[in-house]
């Protein structure tokens, strides 16, 4: 479930090189992109979560911005979990993102069945980054994942995620005119 089951499935695909950034591979053409209107009402759990801010530094096209703009990526994917809100993580997320079509489908999929989930936190612990090119960077981080459940409308558990320490993953930026948009998430072996 969460994040660890689309960084293990985008890690299952190869890429291609150019320009020095490994880019994921494009989507197939029958891909559709996924829109949803943000909010901040509460869970069904009745907590109200609300959207991580992203912080003016993480739209610097430097190293380290695109650093902060990695962390900011799962604080954004964690509140898309927790609250069902898929808003700000498309906001952030290049069209051809399969690993974030993956997240926000998952997403919708539950919540169309009247499901959530509960305790999906994902805490960054290293974030590196080369100098990008002129198509953008790939920074390489280290993540700590909290146990979370998926909760049916009835309240019983779906599926459950003891959580795991050390995953490694990469996170494929391009630049854009403002900053960045996540082009792919993949797991890395460190």
């Amino acid at each position: 479930m969460a994040l660890l089951g689309v960084l293990v499935l985008a890690a299952c695909t190869s890429g291609d090189t150019e320009g020095g950034v490994t880019a994921p591979p494009s989507p197939p053409a029958t891909s559709e992109t996924l829109t949803a209107e943000p909010t901040s009402e509460p869970t069904e759990t009745g907590e109200a979560v609300a959207p991580p801010e992203m912080p003016a530094e993480a739209r610097e096209r430097t190293a380290e911005g695109a650093e902060l703009f990695a962390t900011y990526l799962f604080a954004v994917t964690d509140y898309a979990y927790n609250s069902g809100d898929i808003g700000p993580l498309l906001a952030i997320a290049h069209d051809e993102c399969t690993s974030c079509q993956s997240i926000a489908s998952e997403i919708e999929a539950s919540v169309a069945d009247g499901a959530w989930f509960e305790g999906v936190a994902t805490e960054v612990t290293s974030a590196a980054a080369p100098p990008p090119d002129d198509l953008g960077t790939v920074v390489s981080v280290a993540i700590d994942e909290a146990a979370s459940r998926q909760v049916a409308s009835d309240g019983s558990t779906i599926d459950e995620t003891p959580g795991a320490m050390g995953i490694g993953a990469d996170v494929y930026l391009v630049k854009t005119r403002d900053g960045w948009q996540v082009f792919g998430i993949g797991r890395a072996e460190r």
